[in-house]
């Protein structure tokens, strides 16, 4: 079970006479403070392989499903969409959704760059030489970005039981 179904529970009013149980969202300033004063911790970095999900990833790393939140935190990942590197099949259909077609995205440049890697204009591009100049389409962009959050670190596992138990001390309240 996640530590997110452990988070505190605030009353939230709606109107003057209805409220609603919500996550105390809160309580995530808390458990980054704990993580970055937990001294324990030592990390092994590891790439993410298309289709892996945080759930597969923890099970595959430390034996059990039940830890995807730490790999998450660890890596300040909070949204699976946004943050999780997306498997080819969703990356495709992401880029076909934004751009409209494949075929658009790997022709529209997004950037232009000077030898240097510095990003410039277009006409300071055409100024340059062929060798000193390169430029990036969105889809190359767009896959840059995807491939570059598969790079995470892995806390390892023999600190596990100790986070674990600290982490809860800081959500586990009772409900208000």
């Amino acid at each position: 079970m996640s530590i997110f179904t452990h988070y505190p529970k605030v009353r939230y009013k709606i109107d003057d006479h209805n409220y609603l149980k919500a996550i105390d969202i809160t309580v995530v300033s808390k458990i980054k403070e704990f993580l970055k004063n937990f001294k324990k911790i030592s990390y092994t970095p590891y790439v993410i392989k298309d289709g892996e999900t945080p759930d597969f990833v923890s099970y595959k790393l430390y034996g059990s499903p039940e830890y995807d939140w730490v790999i998450m935190l660890t890596n300040n990942m909070y949204s699976i969409y946004d943050d999780w590197p997306k498997d080819s099949e969703e990356f495709r259909n992401y880029i076909i959704e934004k751009y409209g077609s494949l075929e658009t995205a790997m022709n529209t440049t997004k950037y232009y760059y000077d030898s240097l890697g510095n990003i410039i204009d277009v006409i300071e591009w055409t100024q340059l030489s062929s060798s000193n100049r390169r430029s990036e389409t969105t889809y190359e962009w767009e896959l840059r970005k995807n491939t570059n959050k598969s790079k995470i670190k892995i806390m390892q596992k023999s600190v596990l039981g100790e986070l674990d138990a600290g982490l809860k001390n800081i959500v586990l309240k009772p409900i208000v």
